[in-house]
């Protein structure tokens, strides 16, 4: 059934809810006026503000953290709105028809997203998941279209970034329709591993659900990678110990 709650009826809730129980999963109201302005000030899409326009925005937005595991927004969640993630890491992802989680994309900090019609920005049937604790700025259609004719610069702002995101995402499709699995799988790791070669917090599962495949065919890719000495694993962390060959792998022309 459809909810009909409204997303403030909703950030109430959540709000009120969390003031009595810091739970897993809660949202928690960043209400300090001080504190929600710096958190505006260090977003670039809002350095166009002028002060006046940064205070209009702080008293008509909504600012909460979100702690991990918290699906903040699903399919058919009424209302457009537009999120803005100012800390942590948030999966959108969908749900196939066997019940299986394919994540679409992993947003990090000072990432746009949201379903938002006036700027072209669509979720396309995601869940939005909050992988660790995160700090999001919330508008809503009117808080958007007030901020554009405010100031239009903003508007072009978030165009860009719209655009940036497009970009990706049809990388991402393209890697999908021309790459195998090994390729797919040495790319990702290539793309995620810090300056010392490592990659950090993903677990078998969560590998598969990026891929688009089964938990066990990425266990059979790593194992193979850690059979020809490309790559050693522990829990949650896997370190590149060759990455020319992956490079080889992941580009093979």
């Amino acid at each position: 059934m459809r909810n009909n709650t409204s997303l403030s009826g909703r950030l109430a809730q959540w709000t009120n809810r969390s003031r009595s129980s810091r739970r897993p999963g809660s949202f928690v109201a960043i209400e300090e006026v001080g504190q929600k302005l710096e958190y505006l000030s260090e977003t670039e899409i809002f350095s166009p503000l002028s002060p006046d326009e940064k205070s209009w925005l702080m008293h008509n937005t909504t600012m909460v953290t979100c702690e991990p595991g918290r699906v903040f927004y699903s399919p058919g969640d009424p209302g457009e709105v537009v999120f803005i993630l100012k800390r942590g890491k948030v999966n959108l992802y969908r749900l196939t028809n066997d019940g299986r989680k394919l994540v679409i994309a992993t947003l990090g900090a000072h990432t746009v997203f949201g379903e938002m019609g006036l700027i072209g920005q669509r979720m396309y049937g995601c869940y939005a998941e909050a992988v660790d604790d995160c700090l999001l700025c919330i508008l809503s259609r009117s808080d958007m279209k007030s901020l554009a004719r405010r100031n239009p610069e903003v508007g072009l702002l978030l165009l860009a970034e719209m655009e940036r995101r497009l970009q990706e995402r049809e990388a991402e499709l393209e890697a999908v329709a021309f790459q195998g699995l090994p390729m797919r799988l040495a790319t990702f790791l290539l793309r995620e591993a810090d300056d010392a070669g490592t990659v950090m917090g993903y677990s078998h599962q969560d590998l598969a659900e990026r891929l688009g495949t089964h938990r066990e065919t990425v266990s059979s890719i790593l194992g193979k990678f850690r059979g020809q000495g490309l790559i050693s694993t522990d829990a949650r962390r896997i370190c590149l110990l060759d990455a020319e060959r992956l490079r080889t792998i992941a580009n093979p022309g």
